[in-house]
């Protein structure tokens, strides 16, 4: 069993679920988002998904659009991510981080090197949301990369367009979890519900033990209980760069106000 999956159904027993907490790194700032992740980690997260800015997203909203062009402001660097990363590994030594970051980042850096780096800094698991599935196969084969990702998992999405056949071919090499998108679209829309994803989500669950996980259009305590309902956590993400974007001007309380609502937004 990969150690993230591990990590995550242990963490599942001790919870009840997994609350899978997103913030896109460095909006408004780099300290800022320390200071979040640090809430996200005290306040029940199973892992934290942090977002790398990028000027092209294709599945964020435009609520993530907006975080991303705050954090772009800064110059975004990677070495800047891997001095946030390193200090949250000291700080929290058995804790599994998530890296979400578009293809670009991973074809100009190097796969096995981004992907090796990120594992000595605490990172467990990294999502790409612009790589499908056949070329992740064809890109895991061509770099040679099937060593690292046993420590690494690579996370692959379901989504309501998903073929049966692709769904079985998916789980059956998924690692860490399964991320199921609720909707076609992108993220942060509204009028959110899994009951149109039943029969899938049924399927989802016999063809594999790994962990499932449900994200896009989850903002409050209700959404977030119908998701543990259903699948195993949910990934909410959306509603803590409203909660920035609304606290702006007095940014410096943004950590604060996010770790008192936290235990108002769980099932």
């Amino acid at each position: 069993m990969h150690p993230m999956t591990r990590l995550l159904h242990e963490r599942k027993k001790q919870k009840g679920y997994l609350f899978i907490p997103y913030i896109a790194y460095g909006d408004p700032d780099a300290k800022i988002t320390f200071e979040i992740i640090c809430k996200m980690v005290e306040g029940g997260a199973a892992t934290v998904e942090i977002g790398l800015p990028f000027t092209d997203p294709v599945a964020d909203g435009p609520t993530l659009e907006r975080a991303f062009r705050r954090s772009l402001k800064h110059e975004f660097k990677m070495t800047e991510v891997f001095s946030m990363l390193g200090k949250l590994h000291r700080k929290y030594p058995k804790f599994p981080f998530t890296i979400m970051g578009y293809a670009n980042i991973f074809y100009q850096a190097g796969f096995r090197t981004l992907l090796e780096k990120f594992y000595d800094l605490g990172v467990q698991a990294v999502i790409i949301p612009d790589i499908p599935f056949d070329e992740k196969k064809y890109i895991i084969e061509k770099e040679g990369l099937a060593d690292v990702l046993t420590r690494v998992a690579w996370i692959d999405f379901i989504t309501p367009t998903t073929t049966v056949k692709r769904m079985q071919e998916i789980t059956r090499e998924a690692n860490g979890f399964v991320y199921l998108v609720s909707y076609k679209g992108v993220t942060g829309q509204k009028n959110f519900t899994l009951k149109p994803l039943k029969p899938l989500i049924k399927s989802i669950r016999k063809a594999t033990r790994v962990p499932l996980v449900v994200g896009f259009g989850i903002k409050d305590k209700m959404h977030a209980s119908e998701a543990v309902r259903l699948t195993d956590g949910f990934i909410m993400g959306t509603v803590f760069h409203e909660m920035i974007e609304h606290n702006i001007e007095r940014a410096p309380a943004i950590p604060h106000e996010i770790g008192w609502a936290l235990p108002n937004m769980l099932p």
